[in-house]
């Protein structure tokens, strides 16, 4: 039994099929079943159970599937534990984000983090937000940086960040030049919204029914980027977190329209509890907090109501 034959296993029972295994390890489907194939073999026992919807595990592929998680949470203390004896901060850091915070927050993280560790390797994978803590319950990553996670025992959870969800609107609405707006004047107008299964879209659903404001959105999303695109060419308003729009206020394409009582949502890490992380692992989370705190300073909002 060799580790790349349990990866390509673990890979199939994760993913639920040959096909998006393949995706994720970047092989080929026969060489995916291959390896399987040749587990089987070895273990005389018929791991998955072809079914017409997809596969499901037999009773010795969920044996198998447990201690092969156990097994990689080993090899993974083992690659920690031999980094410790090395100088300076070495290895491998597995984040997972969603967009909103990946693609506007994190970059200067990995910046202060590449400077001052050069040989730590961040790595950041992007997950929906349904799915995003089930990675990290899986050890697929080391921690996961997120907005209103879910509470869940099995993790720590530190705010990091307290951010305002503002509502923005493009050059050619009504509000763009208005500094504030009452909850009443929402009624009736159009707008783009984020989807319900995402945290910051169901916060924003929340607030609104808090407010006795019903809206029907002329476009739904589960993508923060396309929300402001169809806010800037004038589909509608909405409501975005502020670190996605500072830097189309300063262009001018977006205006943020004050309303009372504010809106925030919290950005959180999650880790596990129990779980040793490696040197890397801990210096990534320090510039992270160092990160936040300069954040903090300039942009954290006064005044608002956090979401329930």
């Amino acid at each position: 039994m060799e580790l790349h034959q349990l990866h390509c296993f673990v890979a199939v029972t994760e993913e639920g099929g040959f096909s998006r295994a393949s995706a994720r390890l970047r092989m080929t489907q026969p060489a995916i079943s291959y390896q399987v194939k040749q587990l089987e073999k070895e273990l005389k026992h018929p791991l998955f159970i072809r079914q017409p919807r997809g596969i499901a595990l037999t009773e010795a592929g969920r044996i198998l599937f447990h201690h092969a998680q156990e097994l990689f949470e080993l090899v993974r203390r083992t690659h920690n534990a031999i980094e410790r004896l090395s100088d300076g901060v070495n290895g491998e850091v597995r984040i997972g984000t969603v967009n909103s915070i990946g693609i506007y927050f994190l970059p200067e993280v990995l910046q202060s983090v590449r400077e001052k560790y050069p040989g730590a390797r961040p790595t950041l994978l992007y997950r929906d937000s349904v799915e995003i803590l089930d990675t990290l319950a899986s050890n697929e990553i080391d921690m996961v940086l997120m907005a209103n996670p879910v509470p869940d025992a099995r993790f720590e959870h530190e705010t990091i960040i307290t951010e305002r969800v503002s509502l923005v609107c493009g050059r050619s609405h009504p509000f763009f030049r208005r500094k504030s707006i009452t909850p009443d004047e929402l009624k009736g107008m159009d707008f783009i919204s984020l989807t319900s299964m995402n945290p910051t879209g169901k916060l924003i659903r929340d607030y609104l029914s808090r407010l006795d404001v019903y809206v029907e959105p002329v476009v739904s999303t589960d993508n923060v980027e396309t929300v402001k695109k169809m806010v800037e060419i004038g589909l509608g308003v909405a409501f975005v977190p502020d670190m996605v729009t500072t830097r189309n206020l300063c262009e001018g394409g977006l205006a943020r329209v004050e309303i009372t009582p504010a809106l925030t949502r919290e950005i959180v890490l999650v880790t596990w509890k129990k779980l040793e992380l490696s040197l890397a692992a801990a210096a990534f989370i320090s510039e992270l907090r160092d990160a936040a705190a300069s954040w903090k300073l300039s942009h954290e909002p006064t005044g608002a109501i956090e979401a329930e």
